[in-house]
């Protein structure tokens, strides 16, 4: 969801070296392609990650930010064996058939996952994302403190893999961190239970979709709050 200006014009910033940093540049960077000047963020597992991410790098531009089933803020340990084996897997279908069937609680709508990712995505992302200190192993714990655009984490009482009480500390450190809990949704929900998901997405998105984007000199906070529920 966004709304273009009357002229695209890349915009430039230093980075901080990190690697989630500089994987979220290449969205930012479409972004300004696009000559989107404001725009809202969905993202999921490290797309949640990453939706962060910008919602720190560009309050000024991000009017809210949702995760779903996100990877937590903290990023994994290094020589964690998941995302090592995700890192050996690229293009190898049978591994991420058999690692996506693992964490599927209806594998019959999560085929287009595999799909995708032994299709859609490119190496260089993958292994930017799941090498060694790639983006998955970027903190960004730190900052949540400072985030000045309303974050919701949609996280589910079934997932394998999102820890969720690493996800609920990350919402309390965010002024105005909205967390919302779906007993019954997994890691892959968004293919599982489009509708539910949807619902949420609307109904958070759309709460600020039409008001102005706290701006970089806003004060932390400054957005609705509304601590963990559900």
């Amino acid at each position: 969801m966004g709304r273009r200006t009357r002229h695209g014009g890349r915009r430039h910033r230093d980075g901080d070296g990190s690697p989630l940093l500089r994987i979220a540049e290449t969205v930012t960077d479409a972004c300004d392609q696009l000559g989107l000047e404001r725009f809202a963020l969905v993202g999921l597992s490290f797309g949640g990650a990453l939706s962060v991410r910008i919602a720190l790098d560009r309050p000024g531009q991000v009017f809210a930010a949702m995760a779903l089933m996100p990877w937590n803020a903290g990023g994994t340990e290094a020589g964690d064996p998941v995302i090592e084996g995700f890192h050996n897997s690229f293009r190898d279908v049978e591994a991420i058939t058999r690692a996506t069937g693992a964490i599927s609680l209806e594998p019959g709508k999560t085929t287009d996952v595999v799909r995708t990712m032994t299709s859609a995505v490119t190496e260089r992302f993958w292994r930017s994302w799941l090498g060694p200190g790639g983006g998955a192993y970027t903190s960004m714990s730190e900052e949540l403190s400072g985030i000045a655009v309303p974050v919701c984490y949609v996280i589910g009482g079934r997932d394998t893999i999102a820890p969720q009480d690493k996800l609920i500390a990350d919402v309390r450190a965010m002024p105005g961190g909205r967390l919302v809990f779906l007993p019954e949704a997994g890691h892959l929900a968004p293919y599982e239970s489009p509708e539910l998901v949807a619902r949420e997405i609307r109904e958070f998105i759309g709460r600020y979709a039409t008001t102005p984007s706290p701006g970089a000199d806003s004060a932390p906070g400054s957005s609705p709050s509304a601590r963990p529920s559900r």
